[in-house]
């Protein structure tokens, strides 16, 4: 929904309202990520299998995935809602998210037995790791150093340094947990033949649903 709200600031639209609705996704992003870190906080302390269900290992990545809105969120729709990389930058995590997560669910609808769904597996697998390496890889790293240029400009130094250390844990987060699974799975399951996808049907474990934003 968030990245939805995007989308006219993102075609090119510069009025008030193109960037109102641009801020708002972002205040919406805040919202439900707020409820997310809740909901683990209290799964984690008050369940009684809460240490089992949600490890020191998974607590940490959703910190870092939840770091960059909830903590730079706020004061970037205060100092700069007309700034097109805060909007773009929105748009793009949010949507990658939305696809992997679609596609994700989808591929584990097919039988890789069968050569139609297989080859139907390749190429939405595909399409995933391009939009991936796109949007959380290469436009990811452009729009964080322009984003970090007016930081530094404008003498930001606080808002320059936290989102400096934001960048490179969640740079890790962005190839790790999203545009590598879609690349592992273009070479384990790219040139191989039903044989192989009958012995190994285990590819519905190598989907990203953590990477939503």
């Amino acid at each position: 929904v968030g990245g939805a709200f995007c989308v006219p600031a993102v075609l090119g639209y510069t009025d008030s309202w193109a960037s109102s609705l641009a801020c708002m996704g972002v205040l919406s992003e805040m919202g439900w990520e707020l409820s997310d870190v809740a909901d683990i906080f209290m799964t984690r302390s008050m369940a009684v299998d809460g240490k089992e269900r949600i490890p020191n290992t998974m607590m940490f990545i959703m910190l870092i995935h939840h770091s960059m809105t909830l903590t730079l969120g706020l004061p970037l729709v205060l100092k700069y809602r007309e700034l097109r990389e805060l909007h773009l930058m929105t748009f793009n995590l949010q949507w990658a998210a939305a696809i992997a997560i679609a596609m994700g669910e989808y591929t584990r609808c097919l039988d890789l037995t069968k050569p139609k769904q297989l080859l139907t597996f390749r190429i939405l697998n595909t399409i995933g790791f391009v939009i991936m390496a796109w949007m959380r890889g290469f436009q990811w790293l452009i729009l964080s150093s322009q984003l970090a240029t007016t930081l530094y400009n404008d003498d930001e130094w606080t808002l320059l340094l936290l989102g400096g250390v934001i960048f490179v844990l969640l740079s890790g987060f962005n190839f790790m947990l999203c545009i590598y699974p879609f690349g592992k799975k273009m070479l384990k399951f790219g040139p191989v033949s039903k044989a192989d996808a009958v012995e190994d049907p285990s590819h519905h474990g190598d989907v990203v649903v953590v990477c939503k934003d």
